[in-house]
């Protein structure tokens, strides 16, 4: 699922893998870039993974996305 192309966030896409900004700005940072802008290419694998390509893809990383937990009614 696409979720950064050419530095622009794909909100609709985020929003339906329920990533939060949080999450894409950590794997941006373990990936080493510090803007949105600089990211050509973010992708949310099947796997889980999210594999961002920078510098005219010519870099790319692999982060292994948490899954969201769930609480059960009975645990509130």
């Amino acid at each position: 699922m696409l979720l950064i192309y050419n530095g622009n966030i794909n909100h609709k896409n985020m929003s339906k893998a329920k990533i939060t900004n949080e999450e894409l700005m950590e794997a941006l940072r373990e990936h080493g870039a510090t803007t949105i802008e600089d990211i050509n290419l973010a992708v949310l694998e099947v796997d889980g993974n999210i594999s961002i390509l920078s510098e005219e893809y010519r870099n790319k990383t692999s982060r292994k996305r948490q899954a969201p937990k769930i609480v059960s009614k009975n645990e509130n």
